[in-house]
């Protein structure tokens, strides 16, 4: 069996898959004349981002009927989805300096002092 005539069998459970992860997820399947080896390469589009999975055409044929191989298959694109939709803004200052800042807060804290503290030795009446 040809790696085109595999993907033509399996579209409908790759399509199957890619819904079961995102249903605003879009894809794109190479035409059969391009695919060369034992690998296919998905294109991936989500509100405006796009990204590629290659997928291993073995595993797309067993995926058919084995369900490891088909969540083995599903992981790898939700994967890559998960990576699409990350923002990469999380933290505009960098973790160095957030973990500064809060340990400047933290050494703040313990100069304050509490109400329910005694006062030292030469701080109030003596009695």
């Amino acid at each position: 069996m040809t790696p085109g005539e595999v993907i033509q069998k399996s579209q409908g459970i790759l399509r199957e898959i890619i819904r079961s992860i995102d249903k605003d997820l879009d894809y794109t399947l190479p035409a059969a004349a391009d695919i060369q080896g034992p690998r296919l390469t998905l294109q991936l589009s989500l509100r405006g981002r796009a990204a590629t999975v290659s997928l291993s055409i073995d595993d797309l044929r067993l995926a058919q009927t084995d369900a490891a191989r088909k969540n083995a298959v599903r992981q790898k694109i939700k994967s890559v989805r998960d990576h699409m939709t990350d923002n990469p803004l999380r933290d505009v200052l960098g973790t160095k300096v957030a973990r500064m800042l809060k340990g400047a807060e933290e050494a703040q804290e313990a100069f304050r002092q509490s109400p329910f503290r005694r006062p030292g030795p030469g701080r109030g009446p003596r009695r």
